[in-house]
């Protein structure tokens, strides 16, 4: 069985838990059922729905480059990001002081 980490937001996170354990029960595994199913579903509705404006064989830049305002999940993008916003701020204060240190 593989694993799969996902990011969801806090939203989506609880109705997907509430429903699952309704659905499957409080026990070990309910959350993992209840997503596997999710996930068998919507491979079924978009495996053959091509995606507009690309092709089947997409090229690996492609798929790590996100699109233009779209919302990054991979934590690490997040974190850099963070970082180089807070060093710009830092950088933009000092210099706006008139302090080159």
């Amino acid at each position: 069985m593989a694993e799969l980490k996902i990011y969801l937001s806090e939203n989506l996170n609880e109705k997907f838990r509430r429903i699952a354990m309704s659905v499957y029960g409080y026990g070990r595994g309910s959350l993992s059922k209840a997503a596997e199913e999710a996930l068998t579903r919507w491979c079924s509705e978009h495996e053959l729905s091509p995606i507009p404006g690309k092709t089947v064989g997409h090229s690996e830049g492609a798929r790590d480059k996100p699109l233009l305002g779209a919302e990054s999940h991979d934590p690490d993008e997040r974190e850099n990001r963070d970082q180089e916003a807070k060093s710009f701020e830092e950088n933009h204060a000092l210099n706006s002081t008139g302090s080159s240190t």
